[in-house]
């Protein structure tokens, strides 16, 4: 009776994804055809930050995963597959203690410099939209990526050590810490690192908003410049509304007054780099990239990472769920990368 329910459960649930992929990308096809963005981009704070703090953050999280994780770790490094139960129950949480130190360093760095409104939106409201397109961007980029995964999946094997853990001990000390690391600490982590950190700078790097060599080392401090956000105009989605015509934006200056054709850059680069973090996975980093390319759109349109967040958390999420679903009823369910 239950894998009845649960069987009805997904493929309603299958259905509702399907449905609102596709009304997605029938609204991105039409603004394609009218010529007119995909999403508004909104005006936000320059990207204060510098290389040398992408640099530190990457160095402070080796450092802290060595400190949190190394004393689980007997002898030489080893893979997860080679420790213990208690090993990698300490290491995941290890692990999780580092990003999550990470995170917040991150978070205060980038709230001292003026840019907290990336993390959280301009408002509640904005807040609001900004889930909604997420909810939105998940069902129209997890059907492709998927699809992709399958596809790849038929030539070269999934690898993934929280998958390899929890499907040879799915007890809850291994699907707690599996869960916090795959669905909250992993796109947070993920999302500050590519999307805010380095995207953010790169965007600053190629529309010349930097000023000087000092400010692409070390980036700005004093008060945040900012757009005439008050002339912009609030656009919801524009994939999943009617064809509108071209609006004017009186004298607002647009995001990348300079270069918005070198906008795309950023997105790809970063995208190729977190692609790349996943080596390992099997085939991963292929529908990894894809996936990339959508959340850097977005948040380069949007200018705050909450839409790509709510994405990267359903999309683990969906998959932690699948892949216990697959454990526990024995249903042949294939998990898409995390």
């Amino acid at each position: 009776m239950i894998q009845l329910l649960l069987g009805l459960g997904l493929i309603g649930y299958v259905s509702l994804v399907l449905m609102i992929s596709i009304s997605v990308w029938v609204g991105v096809a039409r603004c394609i055809a009218w010529r007119q963005p995909i999403l508004e981009t909104q005006p936000a704070p320059v990207a204060r930050w510098g290389l040398l703090d992408i640099f530190g953050g990457t160095l402070g999280f080796l450092v802290l995963a060595n400190l949190f994780v190394s004393p689980y770790l007997s002898g030489e490094p080893t893979s997860m597959e080679e420790l213990t139960t208690s090993q990698r129950i300490g290491a995941m949480w290890g692990q999780i203690m580092a990003q999550s130190l990470v995170c917040l360093g991150i978070f205060i760095l980038i709230m001292i410099r003026g840019g907290l409104t990336l993390v959280t939106g301009e408002s509640w409201a904005g807040f609001r939209k900004d889930v909604i397109i997420g909810i939105a961007t998940f069902c129209a980029l997890c059907v492709p990526v998927i699809l992709i995964q399958v596809v790849i999946a038929q030539f070269v094997e999934y690898k993934h050590e929280l998958i390899t853990m929890l499907m040879e001990s799915p007890t809850p000390a291994i699907i707690v810490p599996v869960l916090v690391s795959a669905v909250l600490v992993a796109p947070l982590t993920e999302e500050f690192a590519f999307r805010l950190l380095l995207q953010g700078w790169m965007e600053e790097l190629f529309s010349a908003r930097y000023r000087s060599v000092s400010e692409v080392l070390i980036g700005r401090f004093g008060l945040p410049w900012r757009e005439q956000r008050d002339s912009q105009p609030d656009h919801e989605f524009a994939a999943l509304a009617e064809p509108l015509p071209h609006l004017e934006v009186g004298s607002a200056e647009p995001a990348y007054p300079y270069r918005p054709s070198l906008m795309i850059v950023p997105i790809f680069f970063s995208s190729v780099i977190f692609a790349l973090l996943h080596y390992g996975q099997g085939a991963a980093p292929i529908p990894l990239f894809f996936l990339a390319l959508g959340l850097g759109y977005v948040y380069q349109k949007r200018r705050t990472i909450v839409p790509s967040l709510v994405v990267h958390m359903m999309l683990n999420g969906q998959s932690m769920l699948l892949l216990l679903l697959q454990i526990f009823f024995g249903e042949e369910l294939q998990a898409p990368p995390v």
